[in-house]
């Protein structure tokens, strides 16, 4: 089989990332049908085995997993495979000095609250364009929940597809944005709104341009039909069934960066004036009832030739249902947008309107779901933000 290149990526030395694929029956292997040595040698770093053309998960017996490897050229099954099976073993192998690592994993087992979130339908919903809210008796959604709007009637209302609650005002009103966190341009209200709601689930490092597949209990599932990929998250269609306990894998490839532990970072950012953006919370981390970590915000203008700007570093401590316990230090603090970048903590954060007119503001806060970090712009008009996350505590 030919070169394959995954990340599109060559290094100054022309390093190239070669696929290697073997197949065997189950018959080829030994100590009891249990330990294969594959034609191909693999990376462990990019190596997927599938059994009867099933993702199977790496890992020993008691962690959940299905096998484990051991050097370059030993898969040993945790349990005993069928003669007749067909073992199928896929491996990227990396010869990239300056990429180290262009694959990233993310499992997830969906939970009980998961599956009874996912496809239920609404309908009667109305929006309200100059507060992006919609409005729904009962809603029944948190923060950074994502619906699929699948009928709005009115035009220039908010449109079909996927959107991201960006804060919950009350029990029957919501304020979003799109999937990837701006803010939505749409001029008209709009009634008889109906939508589903969807499983989403960030995935670090992910952008539209990657290479991804996407395994529910270990069977591909299919892009734009099955689920659709946004920057640095996807999201399930409402078709797919998701029942408790079934595992949503992602592997994705094409970053031309590593992602360094307890790190994550955005930028490109759009806020409009007299708005905020959530820049993470609890849900996207492992640990996610208590963090500690440094925070790093650079905003500009929204027009690229205007030299106004504004840079900060905070100290942050978030813990999940507790926001008199959520606090904000600052460390330091520059540029020329207002007096100074506000940092609103100890419950006092729950809109934009909580900062100083004039400035940009980091507010932190926390409610029975998780906690929260909002970017907040009332400098007077749109800004471009990035942020990094770092040392997280987890």
């Amino acid at each position: 089989m030919g070169i394959k290149y995954i990340s599109g990526f060559r290094g100054a030395d022309h390093a190239k990332q070669h696929l290697r694929r073997s197949v065997h029956l189950g018959s080829a292997l030994t100590s009891g049908y249990t330990v294969l040595n594959p034609a191909e040698a693999f990376d462990q770093q990019a190596c997927f085995v599938y059994l009867n053309g099933a993702l199977l998960k790496e890992g020993t017996s008691g962690a959940g997993g299905d096998y484990v490897l051991t050097g370059t050229n030993t898969v040993t099954f945790n349990t005993a495979v069928a003669t007749t099976d067909a073992i199928e073993v896929i491996s990227y192998a990396f010869q990239n000095p300056t990429l180290p690592q262009t694959m990233k994993e993310v499992d997830h087992t969906v939970t009980s609250a998961n599956a009874t979130y996912h496809a239920t339908a609404v309908t009667g919903g109305a929006y309200t364009a100059s507060t992006d809210t919609l409005t729904k008796s009962s809603h029944g959604l948190a923060v950074d929940d994502v619906i699929s709007v699948t009928a709005s009637p009115t035009s220039n209302s908010i449109a079909v597809g996927r959107y991201r609650v960006l804060t919950v005002t009350s029990s029957s009103a919501v304020v979003l944005t799109t999937v990837d966190g701006t803010a939505l341009t749409f001029s008209g209200n709009g009634t008889s709104i109906e939508y589903t709601k969807v499983f989403n689930k960030k995935i670090p490092l992910l952008t539209q341009v990657n290479n991804i597949m996407l395994f529910l209990n270990g069977m591909m599932l299919v892009k734009d039909t099955d689920y659709y990929v946004d920057e640095q998250s996807v999201t399930i269609d409402s078709t797919v069934n998701l029942l408790q306990n079934h595992v949503v894998a992602v592997r994705h490839f094409g970053s031309f960066a590593t992602q360094i532990e307890n790190e994550i970072h955005r930028n490109g950012i759009t806020i409009a004036d007299d708005t905020h953006n959530l820049l993470l919370s609890n849900t996207d981390l492992t640990g996610n009832t208590t963090a500690v970590f440094n925070l790093y915000v650079n905003v500009r203008h929204s027009t690229a030739t205007n030299d106004a700007y504004q840079a900060a570093t905070f100290i942050v401590r978030a813990e999940k249902n507790d926001a008199a316990s959520c606090y904000l230090h600052t460390i330091a603090d520059g540029g020329n947008i207002g007096t100074e970048f506000d940092a609103v903590d100890e419950n006092g954060y729950s809109t934009y309107a909580n900062v100083t007119d004039g400035n940009m503001g980091i507010g932190v806060t926390a409610d029975a779901n998780g906690w929260y970090v909002y970017l907040a712009n009332r400098s007077s008009h749109s800004v471009v933000a990035g942020f990094k996350a770092i040392a997280i505590t987890n």
